[in-house]
């Protein structure tokens, strides 16, 4: 059948008029030299016209090794064929990545092969998107002629019989009324339609004619361009869906009528479903499926447009889940993914129809409010937001619990661009974060303020140290009942030439945030020993000197190294150290804390628990750490005078921390009648402004002095 179709529509010019106009590569070629080439493949080569491919060696096009396969005469690459990756070489000796298909031809001459090909990736001639690709109007070749069609020769017939069998791409073969006259065995493989099943037959398979106002427009545009493309979706006989990319072609009679079609197409459900991944990926994040930063981007900006358009508002939010490192420092990463998760699926529960929320990375997220109308709607969901994530997670068989910092900023009035927007809302979130964390805030004009001073302090930050602008001062500790210099607390101080001096209180949390936490805090640690050598020198080893550790710090898998090398550089002894630590530092990963202060204070190393008294005070706790003293917060002694219940606190923690053998020192001692007050109650030792303010080593040489 497929013999005697290829002789009625007349050989080698039937296989250049239709499969000739297949998008891809197709050629062929005996002993090595190029028999016929398509105009696709011709264009991929980098050649004009067909003529000037035909009777050059497929070592033109091909590397060594392989055009070496076809150049040996008779042998095949296999018994089969060839089916493998390669590298095309156009005329101008660019490469171009391939997949390629080689078919003997047993039933046309002895050593002749059937090549098809696929390019990969867009930007070449033979690619679906390229101006010089043969499915474009421009690129339709001219008709052969019409007496030279009808006289075929023997050789001729059975090249085209063979290209029309063993071609990957299905063919159809319509007649003037669009009914199929012929298939090929591809045809069969693709759809699982036999050719009993379609011969006679109007091509419902093709959905593009499947209606007629369809079927007219496919017919327009063949009589305009002489062909019609399209990729589509459709279904095999066995309902499976699959995509293919189709070719229509109308095969002119001498009278210029079309009196017969060609339909040409591929399987490319393996490239659009790599298309969709690609697209996915690029545009959703992975573990959650939310839309990410990139999405998010592009959604804002369009919302935004049409805001602008319609005169309405849009609400933006950028929400910061409180404690999720916790989780995922100490229960695993895994544990911390199903977290993301669920606070994703939780947020998408919370917000409006028509509401984007998206992953920006790692905890943060942000929500596009169009449309939004008042902007007191947007409390309503904030608020809405923190009591859905404060509910309790259930991961693994174990709870977890996280909030949520929220900053909203509102367009038009914040600002009228995306990034403005965005960076907005980010500042709003970090106040969210300063005021206790668990809560939303507006975006207003002093927190602009704040982001520039926290980036021009964060700049500045990275060259402090490498400008020698840091400095440690010192405030002493004393007995309660003596008077005697116990010890002095190490604080660190910055002086910039542009700034002036920065309170701590607002360059610490940049430096934590930084992570230039852990190299300033080793130069302070090698500065407090170094400085406790001068004293003990002085004749003063009571005066112990006391550093501050870092979350991030007590996180340093090498923190006792590090802690052991500045002993050694100063050349003192570990009793002379006291390193102290928050209490909420130490209940924030407690198993890790427990064996670092373990490890220190088997080094000799005495620590100190800070700001006790704000955070758990539990008594089974604190048994757990080998903790030698206990700082009492400030805020207990301010009140201590006039406040019963402080004093009953300050009383309790006192004897509780006696019990346990730990030393007492009380925070912020100002007045005479607080120091009085402590004595009585039996504290161990005082620290505050009434003693002295931190001071440079020379004030406390000149404290030395006089006690």
């Amino acid at each position: 059948m497929q013999f005697q179709v290829a002789a009625a529509v007349s050989s080698v010019q039937w296989v250049d008029r239709h499969i000739g106009y297949a998008p891809d590569f197709i050629c062929v070629f005996r002993r090595g030299t190029v028999d016929y080439i398509n105009a696709a493949g011709a264009r991929i080569l980098g050649f004009d016209n067909p003529a000037m491919v035909v009777g050059l060696p497929v070592s033109r096009f091909l590397p060594a090794g392989l055009a070496g396969l076809f150049e040996r005469g008779p042998e095949r690459p296999g018994p089969a064929g060839l089916d493998q990756p390669l590298t095309f070489l156009a005329g101008d000796g660019a490469e171009l990545p391939a997949d390629i298909i080689v078919h003997p031809l047993a039933d046309h001459r002895d050593g002749a092969f059937l090549m098809q090909a696929w390019l990969v990736g867009p930007g070449h001639p033979g690619h679906p998107g390229h101006p010089g690709h043969p499915g474009s109007c421009g690129c339709a070749r001219e008709n052969t002629d019409p007496e030279a069609v009808d006289q075929p020769g023997a050789d001729d017939l059975r090249l085209a019989s063979t290209i029309f069998a063993t071609t990957s791409e299905a063919v159809v073969v319509l007649d003037a009324d669009f009914i199929v006259m012929a298939v090929n065995p591809a045809f069969s493989a693709i759809t699982g339609f036999s050719e009993a099943e379609v011969i006679g037959a109007f091509p419902t398979f093709i959905e593009a004619v499947s209606d007629s106002e369809s079927f007219r427009s496919v017919l327009a545009s063949i009589g305009r361009h002489g062909r019609w493309d399209q990729e589509q979706w459709s279904h095999r006989k066995s309902g499976e869906e699959f995509a293919k990319k189709l070719s229509i072609v109308g095969v002119p009679s001498p009278d210029g009528h079309f009196g017969r079609y060609v339909a040409v197409f591929s399987d490319v459900t393996q490239r659009k479903h790599d298309e969709e991944r690609i697209h996915y990926q690029a545009n959703y994040d992975g573990l959650t499926g939310l839309p990410n930063r990139t999405l998010f981007m592009d959604r804002l900006c369009q919302s935004l447009r049409l805001a602008e358009r319609a005169g309405q508002r849009v609400g933006l939010m950028y929400i910061d889940l409180d404690g999720f490192k916790l989780v995922n420092d100490t229960l695993g990463h895994e544990v911390g993914d199903d977290l993301l998760k669920e606070a994703a699926k939780r947020l998408l529960f919370c917000v409006r129809h028509g509401d984007t929320v998206a992953r920006l990375g790692g905890d943060e997220f942000s929500i596009i409010m169009p449309d939004l109308g008042e902007s007191r709607f947007a409390p309503v969901i904030a608020q809405r937001m923190i009591e859905t994530l404060e509910q309790p997670f259930i991961l693994g068989g174990r709870e977890a619990y996280i909030s949520a910092s929220i900053g909203i900023t509102i367009f038009p009035e914040d600002a009228t661009d995306s990034h403005s927007l965005l960076k907005n809302a980010d500042a709003a979130m970090y106040r969210a974060k300063e005021r206790g964390k668990a809560n939303y805030q507006f975006f207003t004009a002093d927190i602009n303020a704040e982001v520039s001073e926290r980036l021009i302090i964060k700049n500045g930050l990275s060259r402090a140290l490498d400008r020698e602008e840091f400095s440690v001062h010192y405030q002493p500790k004393c007995d309660l009942a003596t008077g005697r210099l116990t010890g002095v607390e190490a604080l660190l101080r910055w002086r910039n030439d542009d700034m002036g001096t920065i309170p701590p209180t607002k360059f610490i949390p940049v430096l934590e945030e930084t992570g230039l936490i852990g190299v300033v805090g080793e130069w302070v640690l090698d500065t407090a020993c170094r400085q406790y050598r001068t004293w003990l020198d002085a004749g003063h080893p009571e005066l112990r000197v006391a550093v501050n550790l870092s979350v991030r710090q007590l996180r340093q898998p090498n923190l006792a190294r590090m802690v052991e090398q500045s002993l050694a550089r100063a050349g003192i002894d570990a009793s002379g150290l006291e390193l102290e630590i928050t209490e909420s530092m130490i209940m924030s990963d407690t198993e890790n804390a427990v064996d670092v202060l373990r490890s220190l204070s088997e080094m000799g190393i005495r620590l100190s628990m800070d700001d006790f008294g704000t955070g758990y005070s539990s008594l089974s706790y604190l048994k757990r750490f080998p903790v030698h003293t206990i700082k009492i917060d400030r805020s207990f002694i301010n009140d201590i005078a006039t406040d019963p219940d402080d004093l009953e606190i300050i009383r309790t923690i006192i004897s509780m921390g006696h019990s346990l053998r730990r030393k007492i020192v009380a925070e912020g001692v100002e007045t005479e009648e607080q120091r009085m007050l402590l004595r009585k109650l039996r504290c161990d030792e005082m620290q505050g402004y009434l003693l002295s303010p931190p001071v440079p080593p020379d004030g406390i040489d000149r404290l030395l002095a006089t006690v």
